[in-house]
């Protein structure tokens, strides 16, 4: 978690006078991100740009509905070619 605050990630807060770690939901949020997008194989400097796109949006929400119609799209897409595939294979065959 210090590489990812280092690399503007996280941003928690410190307390006085200890300055230990204080996480916000946010934060949590933007870990739970992070942890995702690593497993993903993004590098760090590609999670802060997405980290701070979400900041920026005030949430997820809009990530959330822009996937939510690029899987609607790439669905409708894939069944598109399924059924000229289909198409193709009985044009042939009665050939």
């Amino acid at each position: 978690m210090r590489t990812w605050e280092a690399a503007g990630i996280l941003t928690p807060t410190r307390d006085r006078p200890g300055g230990h770690r204080t996480y916000r939901p946010e934060d949590l949020r933007d870990a739970e991100l992070t942890h995702l997008l690593r497993r993903g194989g993004y590098p760090l400097a590609h999670i802060a740009t997405v980290i701070r796109q979400v900041r920026t949006a005030g949430g997820t929400d809009g990530l959330a509905e822009a996937l939510e119609g690029w899987q609607d799209r790439l669905t409708a897409r894939a069944r598109a070619m399924l059924t000229a595939a289909a198409r193709l294979d009985a044009y042939l065959s009665a050939r």
